[in-house]
């Protein structure tokens, strides 16, 4: 079995999550993709709405999507969401499973201050995504002993583990959470950036009002 992870703070899930989450299931021919709700992210800011809300409204978003799945690992576990705890809990429970995890360029540039990026990178097939035409350079952004266990095939990074390292362009869209928080505080349209059921949610919550931010 081919797991896919694609995590985030969803906060609040948009269109161009759904989009690419899809793309990273097709490039790699994945059967199931989880959409990882980060609780506390180490590297970004808190979340504005709960893991509560998040969280449902990524099982909102997710429901007419067979491939995706809407995950609360990273939530019921204590602490900081670091991505090896999550690859780890993810292998446990899907015993066998091949397990791809697509992070933005944004993310990938910050794996120097990983917790243990030398072991999540032994352990899964990690996909960069990128803009079309926008390269990472993949092995500059790495610590140069962990660089130095890859191997170049083609246009992937092979570790000496197996495990893979390669560059994925989707789809570009001019949508982010941040734009979508911005534009409900002060009282415009969000109906094209979020699935019907999320906006509904957004709405009869009052999510990212100015009074609840």
């Amino acid at each position: 079995m081919k797991i896919g992870i694609f995590g985030g703070t969803f906060d609040p899930i948009h269109i161009g999550h759904l989009r690419v989450a899809g793309e990273f299931a097709a490039a790699f021919g994945l059967e199931k993709v989880l959409m990882m709700v980060a609780a506390t992210p180490p590297h970004r800011d808190t979340p504005i709405a709960s893991p509560e809300d998040r969280l449902q409204m990524v099982k909102l978003a997710v429901q007419d999507y067979s491939l995706l799945e809407a995950s609360d690992i990273e939530l019921i576990r204590k602490g900081p969401s670091f991505t090896l705890d999550t690859v780890k809990e993810v292998r446990e429970i899907a015993e066998g499973a091949l397990i791809w995890m697509a992070l933005g360029g944004d993310a990938f540039a910050l794996i120097r201050s990983w917790h243990r990026p030398e072991d999540v990178l032994a352990q899964v097939h990690l996909v960069v995504l990128t803009r079309p035409g926008s390269p990472v350079g993949l092995m500059a952004t790495l610590p140069e002993g962990i660089s130095r266990r890859y191997t170049l095939s083609g246009e992937i990074y092979v570790h000496d583990s197996g495990a893979t390292l390669r560059a994925l362009p989707v789809s570009p869209l001019d949508v982010s959470s941040s734009m979508i928080r911005k534009a409900v505080s002060e009282g415009d349209s969000i109906r094209d950036l979020v699935t019907v059921e999320v906006l509904q949610y957004i709405l009869q919550k009052g999510l990212y009002r100015p009074e609840t931010t």
